[in-house]
């Protein structure tokens, strides 16, 4: 597959966070062909990040969803970069796919088998439409990723004594996600009271977190890191005020540089 242009969003290298657990997304949920056409569609004009979990979230790659065919029932996405991970693909029988166009959360499962294809005579994945999919515009849920220039750092305060600063990779009202390096173990449910973020300009803030997730992420260079999920726990309401206003305009600077 040829590389993508660095102007492309498919350039990007960190996945987009999955709808975290527990969200009722009941009145979320489009059933029909035509509504799943619709937002297929939408994804590949204008085109959007996506993000292909499988393998129960042992791989993940950022991918783009390039054309929808509603009335075949059909769609078409790009290839990982990797080899291993596409062929990988090609095995498995339950793919999660999430996307964030404009802070709205789109994320759907197939679960019948991925074929290989060409799209404008390039190659290409293409799977049949999900039987349902979620299109979830509660924006408390929206994770904006932070900076990867210069990122964000996490201080946390392990049982065995040592301190660990884990790079910010996103943040929500919710919590946030971070990369972690070495041989340290968190573990799931594990809760770090006391967890310090300085958020520049807004000060340092304080918060209690606790392991939700953790998996390994393929980025489009081949390297393999993990991504621990959190969750903030009783966020005090002064720093849920501050965390909204960073959010804000971490957003509002994101969109200034689409827009250049």
């Amino acid at each position: 597959m040829a590389e993508p242009e660095n102007t492309s969003p498919r350039a990007a290298e960190d996945t987009i966070e999955l709808i975290p657990e527990g969200v009722d997304v009941s009145n979320y949920l489009l059933h029909t062909p035509v509504e799943i056409g619709y937002v297929l569609r939408s994804l590949a004009q204008k085109p959007e990040l996506i993000s292909v979990y499988f393998d129960h979230g042992q791989f993940s790659y950022l991918s783009a969803i390039l054309a929808s065919d509603t009335k075949a029932q059909k769609f078409w996405f790009d290839l990982s970069a990797v080899d291993a991970i596409n062929r990988a693909l090609l095995r498995t029988d339950h793919i999660v796919f999430v996307a964030a166009p404009e802070g709205v959360r789109v994320q759907f499962v197939i679960s019948g088998s991925v074929r290989e294809d060409t799209h404008d005579d390039r190659p290409a994945f293409v799977a049949n439409f999900p039987s349902d999919l979620i299109k979830l515009q509660r924006r408390e849920y929206f994770r904006l990723n932070t900076p990867i220039g210069k990122p964000l750092i996490c201080k946390m305060q392990h049982p065995n004594g040592k301190v660990l600063e884990l790079p910010l990779h996103d943040v929500s009202i919710g919590g946030m996600g971070l990369w972690m390096s070495g041989a340290v173990e968190l573990e799931q449910l594990d809760v770090f009271p006391g967890c310090r973020v300085d958020l520049g300009s807004f000060g340092v803030v304080e918060i209690t977190l606790e392991i939700r997730s953790k998996r390994q992420v393929t980025r489009r260079d081949g390297t393999v890191q993990t991504m621990v999920g959190t969750r903030f726990v009783d966020l005090p309401r002064q720093v849920e005020n501050v965390l909204q206003r960073f959010i804000a305009q971490l957003e509002r600077e994101q969109h200034q540089l689409l827009r250049q």
